[in-house]
């Protein structure tokens, strides 16, 4: 079943709900980052998670998510747009605690750490949430994120399902929000399904998106949008030669007083492992442009 992004409401109960589909771009974060299971498990959680995070956001945005954690991962991060582009990086990608999964994803975060969220406002302005966190898993965190930093009513899980000998057979998130007026009471209901297990469970049952996002929002799902999610980057090599020209006139020239064979800079993308080499002309260019009184160079070094 392809990756896809649902957004709908129960109009009676004034609830929106977003429900995302995240196998296939879980398992290429996996093997872009070559993430053993544990790593892979908790990133693939958390690029579900970011893709339902950018729903909520106003058009052509995008969000951050961050966490820093005391456990053998470390960290991560995940960058996610309104469009249902994808992509992140896990600071430690070879934990793996054999055995249960989701204990698993506890214990490689450890006992504490921040959860922030960064959003793009869509005026220029940027906003951040964070909550301390202590033991649990990422799922579990972001459940605290909601109620103490945006405080609004919310069910949210995010099901990892293994397919065989597949760990990440299916990985799904889903969230339900009260808006203003919303029925507390059923969104109080929708929490208790979450917590006894109604998204692993639907899933299992092969349902389809629209099934799966109704199992635990409940009767009267109305659908008002379906879109293609993906791990997609955006870098490019234009990016790659503005990180080029940071290194600045002196470390250009550093580097173009090495031998001929060495006088290249490669630039690594952390979120596709993309690799983008500059050879001895492309530098000497960059320099000549950050060079003072260059026509332009000041352009280049903000880009």
């Amino acid at each position: 079943m392809r990756d896809l992004l649902l957004r709908g409401i129960v109009p009676d109960r004034d609830l929106r709900v977003v429900y995302v589909q995240a196998t296939e771009l879980a398992r290429l974060g996996r093997m872009l980052h070559g993430l053993a299971p544990t790593s892979a498990a908790i990133f693939g959680e958390a690029l579900a998670a970011g893709l339902v995070l950018a729903a909520l956001q106003k058009d052509d945005t995008r969000v951050n998510l961050h966490l820093r954690v005391d456990g053998p991962l470390g960290g991560l991060l995940v960058d996610a747009d309104t469009h249902g582009n994808v992509r992140g990086r896990v600071r430690q990608p070879q934990v793996n605690f054999p055995g249960d999964v989701a204990a698993a994803r506890r214990a490689a975060l450890g006992g504490g750490g921040t959860l922030s969220v960064l959003r793009d406002l869509g005026t220029g302005e940027f906003y951040r949430g964070s909550v301390e966190i202590g033991a649990g898993t990422l799922t579990q965190h972001l459940r605290t994120y909601f109620t103490e930093s945006e405080q609004v009513d919310t069910a949210f899980d995010v099901a990892l399902l293994p397919a065989g000998k597949e760990p990440l057979g299916v990985v799904a998130a889903i969230l339900v929000q009260k808006l203003p007026e919303g029925d507390a009471a059923a969104l109080q209901a929708m929490r208790a399904r979450v917590a006894a297990g109604a998204l692993p469970a639907a899933l299992e049952q092969g349902l389809a998106p629209a099934a799966v996002a109704a199992a635990v929002a409940g009767a009267g799902l109305e659908v008002l949008e379906e879109r293609e999610v993906a791990y997609r980057c955006h870098c490019s090599r234009e990016r790659a030669l503005n990180a080029v020209s940071a290194l600045g006139t002196e470390g250009i020239a550093s580097v173009l007083a090495q031998p001929s064979a060495e006088r290249q800079v490669a630039i690594d993308c952390e979120f596709c492992r993309q690799s983008y080499v500059f050879g001895e002309q492309e530098l000497r260019d960059v320099a000549r442009r950050l060079a003072p009184g260059a026509s332009g160079g000041g352009g280049m070094a903000r880009a």
